[in-house]
């Protein structure tokens, strides 16, 4: 999968953790807790282009959610499966194209990356904030 709006992506995660941080005032939160909390946040997208989202819609099509082996990558891909679904029982002469251009406007339920790869991100945005 291509992450197609990594800067947006990493700009609106890092809104987040220090948003949290910033929630707690004086009280003390690891940098752990915070993108524990943050990664489950509502994000403004899934970071993806169109074409991305039609490559997903063809490869769960073709059974490819079986043979996944990243539980992230495919509760994101079941995420937009499921909009996928629901667009084009609503709108059936929608296209796959169209679908994804639907799916590209909305908010993504959560950040969908790990504990591990999201800390180390919001350690890498700090230190890019600080230099």
């Amino acid at each position: 999968m291509e992450l197609y709006f990594k800067k947006e992506r990493d700009k609106d995660f890092f809104a987040v953790c220090e948003s949290i941080r910033k929630e707690h005032g004086t009280t003390y939160i690891s940098s752990e807790n915070i993108v524990k909390k943050a990664i489950y946040h509502e994000a403004e997208s899934f970071y993806l282009n169109t074409k991305v989202y039609s490559r997903i819609i063809n490869k769960i099509r073709c059974g490819a959610l079986d043979k996944m082996r990243n539980p992230i990558k495919k509760i994101m891909y079941l995420e937009i499966w499921k909009r996928y679904l629901h667009i084009k029982r609503e709108n059936p002469s929608f296209s796959m194209t169209d679908c994804a251009r639907v799916i590209s406007a909305q908010p993504a339920p959560r950040f969908y990356m790990n504990e591990k790869s999201a800390l180390n991100l919001y350690y890498d945005l700090i230190k890019a904030k600080h230099t």
